[in-house]
């Protein structure tokens, strides 16, 4: 348990610790490029006063729409209610009038108050505008079984939404035949009079109801397009505004920064062109004009968090020439420097891919970072470097491996997390090289998967 604590608190420390560091990063950007930057933010307080006003008319255009939808619901049930109670309680006592749903061919007869509710909410639709009422069910009668039922998945949604929150309304904005439509639902509840009529008639799809269940649902679904472009009229004249201001404001910051550039272009280009120099230079091995150590360092860290962060994996190679002491005593330590020239060269001709680097890690030891590459392709480019220094045929009668130059390469793969570090991954290079002297030399040992794995192949 302690150590699980003590590890929670590590990685909280590390997540602020970079949280805190991109803060500072975005901070010296915004102060490196303060016009830039406020211009950026006067943009974006654009563009975001827009977005705001769009979506406020937007919000007030479906509010109004809820709210036409609200009452015309709430019309043809009580239009319903009342012709239940008013005028079907009252013929159903004569015997010559009959209520039901095929009223027209019944003479003397009435339309029951379902039919009675539809026809009025088709009376007041209009097709070509797209303004629609409906009364559906999943427990169509007979009659209605192709146009009573839910025709689409708003209204199966609808029914499911309602028939759990009868007393709530289920609404959503969508495009209807490229229009930008309201639809607004409603449940329909069966009262005593309803549940007594649906359980006794013959032909009715269902005879279990009870007072309070879910009959059907009552939509109004509306074109939002003409009211739309009446509020965007309303907004044009603002957004006019607005972008008259914003021109304003582009064009004198960007006189001030054309006035920042022209006086500090040149000391800028003195200033990065002395800086350019004494990089390389600090960062550049004298004698093989490699990578020196504290640039593999940085490099190896920068490129050790890029992959920590994308997890993609990460190859380092460590070669060491075999036995250059005895070359340096055979040939001397001019015939040395030469020779490890030519090793550089092969090593930069290698390493072609952005991101590789090259680097002289120390005396005849060389170091090859490879983001991005994995186990066996780090071990390609091992091999290939290999063979080039078999090429270069240089001559030395005191190596008992061959008579000619040969390295011997440890390669260490790795997907860098929490777990591992930079150190981690050099020291699994060192012992898979030192493998590779234990077993003859000119030869390549890798390792694979976390610095804890042994060599292998």
């Amino acid at each position: 348990m302690p150590g699980k604590y003590l590890s929670g608190l590590k990685r909280l420390y590390t997540s602020r610790k970079e949280s805190f560091s991109k803060l500072g990063k975005l901070h010296r950007v915004f102060l490196d490029n303060i016009v830039t930057s406020l211009l950026a933010l006067i943009v974006i307080g654009f563009g975001v006063g827009i977005i705001s006003s769009y979506n406020l008319s937007f919000r007030l255009v479906e509010s109004q729409a809820e709210q036409f939808a609200r009452v015309a619901v709430r019309t043809l049930n009580t239009a319903r209610e009342t012709y239940s109670k008013q005028v079907v309680r009252r013929v159903q006592a004569r015997e010559n009038v009959s209520v039901m749903a095929k009223y027209h061919t019944v003479e003397g007869a009435i339309p029951n108050p379902a039919t009675y509710t539809i026809e009025v909410g088709e009376a007041l639709s209009d097709r070509t505008q797209g303004m629609l009422f409906r009364l559906y069910s999943d427990y169509p009668f007979p009659n209605r079984i192709k146009t009573g039922g839910p025709q689409d998945s708003f209204e199966w949604d609808a029914l499911e939404y309602l028939r759990k929150n009868p007393t709530e309304s289920f609404h959503k904005t969508e495009h209807i035949n490229n229009k930008l439509t309201f639809r607004y639902a409603e449940a329909i509840t069966m009262n005593a009079s309803c549940v007594a009529c649906h359980n006794t008639l013959a032909k009715s799809p269902r005879k279990d109801w009870k007072i309070g269940d879910v009959r059907g649902v009552v939509e109004v679904t509306q074109p939002l397009d003409s009211i739309m472009l009446i509020a965007r009229d309303g907004l044009r004249n603002i957004y006019v505004s607005l972008g008259i201001i914003l021109a304003l404001a582009i064009t004198g910051l960007s006189l001030v920064m054309v006035r920042f550039q022209t006086v500090n272009q040149e000391l800028e280009e003195k200033v990065r062109i002395r800086t350019a120099k004494l990089k390389l230079l600090a960062s550049l091995d004298g004698l093989t004009h490699l990578s020196n150590r504290r640039q593999f360092d940085q490099h190896l860290e920068y490129e050790w968090n890029r992959a920590k962060r994308h997890q993609y994996p990460l190859s380092l190679i460590l070669c060491d020439v075999d036995y250059f002491k005895d070359f340096n005593d055979a040939y001397g330590h001019q015939a040395g420097d030469e020779c490890l020239k030519a090793v550089a060269g092969v090593l930069k001709n290698t390493i072609r891919r952005s991101g590789e680097l090259a680097a002289r890690y120390g005396g005849e030891e060389f170091a090859i970072i490879l983001p991005n590459v994995d186990s066996e392709g780090g071990g390609q480019v091992a091999q290939q470097i290999r063979e080039e220094i078999h090429r270069l045929r240089i001559p030395h009668e005191a190596s008992p491996v061959k008579p000619y130059l040969t390295m011997s390469m440890g390669i260490a793969t790795v997907v860098p997390d929490d777990c591992c570090s930079t150190d981690g991954v050099i020291k699994t290079a060192d012992q898979a090289l030192y493998c590779a002297k234990e077993q003859g030399r000119d030869r390549v040992k890798k390792v694979t998967g976390t610095p804890s794995f042994g060599p292998q192949g």
